[in-house]
């Protein structure tokens, strides 16, 4: 069996990555619009070219939020066909565990252990996977954009290892600024742990150089930086952040006081989101110091697994600082504690047989897990977007109806179906006809007031 895998590596390696992606392509289409999918769905339809909806982001980059690129990215998937994001977006989470690989050293070429462990961690621990994988507003704003934050550390440390062989400096210089623009732009949090990330990888690189006596400092390090900084300043330093930020602290405490309330819920969330990757983690850390390779400052500065577990910590805690946050803004604390934790999986040495069965039994257990949890939620999606499908023709029937009035009732999706890989029960329509999510339905299909009762109820007074 062995000899069978090292002789089709590559092989088993892309038609693992081709599986992954039909796996998520089908989740995809089994998503349907969701809670403020349809409000951004309102002003788009308004829209009649790209420069309208240019202005109709700069007018919430006034009002509402600084994130200009997940949000035009929202903007842009809800002005085409839904099947055009379902492959865009399955596309998005091939490339994050593409950019997750591509930061893990020290792996075997075509690595099959580490490709299934990022494929598997990602399934099992992303954050609120619903709203930052599937739904279009939460995908674009923290799938996407840990793509393009990642994907500019992936660009920073390629040329931190090529930089002697940079042939157009200028240029390299030019695209890192624009890059980095790019990736501070696109989250708060998770674009700050891009930042420190780059920022520790470049110190490194010029602590080596310098003690080498060779050319330590490149002009795409510092633009690179820069442009990371200017992305950020523009995202935080939005109007309509503030007014946002104001209505969120309704209700916070201030001061110290506030500020030590914060980070107690940062903790318990982090507790609560990443428990288990924690423990391996720890394990993981305790076996790299047993086996020497973190026992002095420069080991510990230079270590990829502790750069990233810092920036995973800096990037969950620096939420302290703003109104609490939804889970979903732990997203990318998640991706770099994800990279570091498999980092030291792959950097602890399995000379040993027990330690070589743990890595090896560790992956085939989520494997097997992600089987049967894939298979059990495939037919809850299943089940959700028929029962959305059927009652969306409701809806359209009673529009149809000349002689429609009053209120129009609708089913309820069943509690039954509700599962972390759709937020659709979370923003359910209710039986007040005044909920927000009953409202941004009443405009979107253009009907009169609609409610919703739970589906059983419904079937004994509606059902035919």
């Amino acid at each position: 069996m062995t000899a069978f895998v090292e002789k089709y590596r590559k092989q088993i390696f892309w038609i693992i990555l081709a599986a992954s992606f039909l796996m998520i392509l089908v989740y995809n289409f089994l998503t349907p619009y969701m809670s403020d999918d349809y409000s951004y769905a309102i002003e788009v339809r308004r829209a009649k070219s790209l420069w309208d909806l240019v202005k109709q982001q700069y007018g919430e980059y006034l009002s509402n939020s600084g994130r200009i690129i997940g949000q035009f990215n929202v903007r842009l998937s809800l002005a085409m066909d839904k099947w055009v994001f379902n492959i865009v977006n399955s596309l998005m989470f091939i490339a994050l565990v593409l950019l997750i690989y591509g930061n893990i050293r020290r792996k075997k070429r075509y690595d099959i252990f580490v490709l299934l462990l990022i494929i598997t961690f990602l399934w099992r621990f992303a954050v609120s996977f619903g709203q930052t994988m599937l739904w279009i507003c939460g995908a674009c704003n923290y799938l996407w954009g840990s793509v393009i934050i990642l994907g500019f550390v992936t660009f920073y440390r390629y040329f931190l290892c090529h930089a002697d062989k940079i042939k157009h400096q200028p240029a390299v210089a030019a695209g890192a600024f624009l890059f980095g623009v790019a990736a501070g732009w696109c989250n708060e949090n998770t674009s700050g742990g891009g930042l420190m990330l780059v920022v520790l990888f470049g110190l490194n690189f010029w602590y080596d150089k310098r003690e080498r006596k060779e050319k330590s400092i490149y002009p795409f390090m510092i633009s690179g930086v820069f442009g990371m900084c200017c992305g950020m300043l523009g995202m935080i330093s939005a109007p309509g952040v503030k007014s946002r930020s104001a209505t969120m602290s309704e209700g916070e405490y201030t001061g110290l006081v506030g500020l030590l309330s914060r980070i107690y819920k940062v903790t318990l969330t982090i507790r609560e989101l990443f428990f288990m990757v924690l423990v391996i983690a720890i394990i993981v850390i305790v076996l790299l110091a047993l086996q020497k390779k973190l026992c002095s400052l420069r080991q510990l500065c230079g270590n990829e697994t502790v750069l990233f577990l810092l920036a995973s910590a800096a990037t969950g805690y620096v939420l302290a600082i703003a109104p609490t946050p939804e889970d979903r803004a732990y997203f990318g604390a998640g991706i770099f504690l994800f990279a570091g934790c498999i980092q030291g999986i792959v950097d602890v040495s399995d000379k040993e047989q027990a330690i070589r069965a743990a890595k090896y039994s560790l992956v085939s257990v989520l494997c097997a897990w992600l089987f049967f949890t894939y298979l059990d939620n495939l037919v809850n999606l299943a089940r959700i977007y028929r029962e959305e499908k059927e009652r969306i023709e409701l809806i359209r029937a009673e529009k149809a109806d000349p002689e429609g009035t009053g209120i129009l009732v609708v089913p309820q999706l069943r509690k039954a179906f509700e599962n972390p890989y759709s937020n659709a029960h979370e923003s359910d329509l209710q039986d007040d006809k005044d909920y927000w999510i009953n409202l941004y339905y009443e405009v979107y299909y253009d009907v009169g007031n609609i409610t919703a009762i739970p589906r059983d109820e419904w079937e004994e007074q509606y059902g035919e």
